[in-house]
């Protein structure tokens, strides 16, 4: 029965993740740890799995688009160091405190969402050259959250991106894939060297999460997010407070 669990929460997981750049792990973590999967094991379980369903759906969000390279390239650069230190924490630190850590960080990303009207849903278009240095002063921290949680920050790239880049909403995200793609490749390798790797656990994640991402990413494209907004507060509330309070 564990893989099906794994298969249908990754399908979900990633489902609501590429519609909104929520994050997959919002969802996925506090379940694969309730399901006695341990803190590293889980983390790259979503890595390697983010790595499938990420670039196609970039590409349905950037398809058409032209894409400026060198900033998406230099973001994911300066982030990998970050990354790195993530996965060291994920590897020293103690699990309790990790898994208290987490669900804080989710339950105020949570609040933080149902406060900020438009985060995630409101686009705009704002170009100045001027702004872009200031997005990669959050690319370290960005990496450092890759590399404890996996995937799952798109909101506050976007949120970033409309400021210093000008991007609108479904450029953002694809860009935000397309960055999370390199960084989950680099923690997978540095988690899967350190010995945390199951293929009965990681396959199951993929062929969840590949379809669900896809569907997510082509229905966002012309439903929009309001309603997944509501479904990712609603069900990131429960699991942030559940795994903030361990009940």
């Amino acid at each position: 029965m564990l893989p099906v669990w794994i298969f249908v929460v990754s399908a979900i997981a990633a489902f609501l993740s590429s519609m909104s750049g929520g994050g997959s792990s919002v969802i996925a973590l506090p379940i694969f740890l309730s399901l006695g999967i341990s803190f590293p094991l889980a983390t790259v379980m979503m890595k390697v799995a983010s790595i499938f369903w990420l670039l196609p759906s970039s590409y349905n969000y950037l398809k058409g688009r032209t894409v400026d390279w060198r900033f998406l390239l230099s973001f994911a650069s300066v982030g990998l160091v970050g990354v790195y230190l993530g996965v060291l924490i994920v590897l020293h630190l103690n699990q309790r405190i990790l898994k208290a850590g987490v669900g804080i960080f989710i339950t105020a990303l949570v609040i933080y969402m149902a406060f900020k009207k438009d985060a995630g849903i409101k686009t705009a278009a704002v170009c100045s050259r001027k702004r872009e240095p200031l997005a990669y002063g959050i690319a370290l921290p960005m990496g450092i959250y890759e590399g404890v949680l996996g995937s799952g920050h798109g909101i506050a790239f976007s949120a970033l991106s409309f400021y210093a880049k000008g991007f609108d909403f479904m450029a953002a995200l694809g860009y935000y894939f397309s960055i999370s793609f390199i960084w989950s490749i680099f923690g997978s390798l540095v988690l899967i060297y350190k010995g945390y790797f199951s293929l009965a656990l990681i396959v199951p994640a993929i062929l969840g999460s590949v379809p669900g991402a896809y569907i997510g990413s082509k229905y966002a494209r012309y439903k929009g997010n309001g309603f997944i907004k509501i479904v990712f507060l609603v069900i990131g509330g429960f699991l942030g407070l559940k795994l903030t309070l361990g009940f």
